[in-house]
């Protein structure tokens, strides 16, 4: 999806709030697996809005460099850049503007549906990452596709989702075939919204490339049957949602 033609930057940050806490959980699942004493440069591959930018770079106490291909993306992101420790580039994820060997940590979150060449992206992590260096990723698998909350109110998502996203043998190929070694892989359980009506309320948003690639027919009555349904549940009950999480090593030399 080309973001620059379409509103959702704008509206991103919006409908992919977290709460602190569940910004805390992912940070110390990858510092988890990855030694902050072993970090002095990150790459944030997909960078987005920058949600995770700032974070990283405070959390482990680096230098850290997005990568985006949207100006609009990158524009919301560069507003809420912490410090000149992190820094924001505009290219793609399959030729990185960046010297070989050049991070101990590659983080991406939510991209991988989105590149053109997935194979070639991976390489170009592999050729930026020192040896002895982690890539730590998030993201949607088929596997997954079924556990999402909002798949039974939308006619036509739940093939959308499997078309595009990866399984996780595909996922593990990908980057092994870029020389990387697989260290870890685990399904995180995250709040996404604290109850029904405010996840429906994201949603609406539809800063959502699944959902934007609906109808809008199919998504205006998937919404409709949401927030029916969000009126009947429990006001205290949160939603979440669960996400794979892979890292992966670059062998030492």
């Amino acid at each position: 999806m080309d973001y620059d033609k379409t509103a959702m930057p704008a509206a991103y940050d919006r409908a992919r709030t977290y709460q602190p806490e569940v910004l805390r959980l992912w940070l110390e699942a990858i510092s988890l697996e990855v030694p902050k004493t072993e970090v002095d440069h990150i790459i944030d591959f997909g960078c987005g809005t920058g949600r995770y930018s700032g974070p990283l770079s405070v959390h482990f106490d680096a230098e850290l460099t997005g990568i985006e291909p949207s100006e609009k993306m990158l524009a919301e992101a560069s507003a809420k850049a912490p410090s000149d420790r992190v820094r924001f580039c505009r290219a793609a994820g399959e030729a990185l503007p960046l010297a070989d060997g050049c991070a101990d940590l590659v983080f991406i979150s939510m991209v991988l549906h989105h590149l053109a060449d997935p194979a070639r992206a991976a390489m170009e992590c592999g050729r930026t990452l020192r040896p002895g260096g982690r890539l730590a990723l998030r993201t949607g698998s088929t596997e997954q596709s079924v556990s999402y909350p909002y798949i039974p109110f939308f006619s036509g998502l739940l093939e959308i989702i499997r078309e595009r996203l990866p399984s996780r043998a595909r996922i593990r190929q990908l980057f092994e075939d870029a020389g990387l070694e697989l260290a870890s892989h685990r399904v995180i359980k995250h709040q996404f919204a604290a109850s029904w009506p405010a996840y429906a309320d994201k949603l609406a948003l539809r800063a959502d490339s699944f959902l934007a690639s609906l109808p809008d027919p199919a998504f205006n009555t998937g919404l409709d049957a949401l927030r029916a349904h969000a009126e009947e549940q429990d006001p205290g009950k949160p939603i979440r949602e669960d996400i794979d999480f892979f890292v992966f090593r670059k062998p030492a030399a």
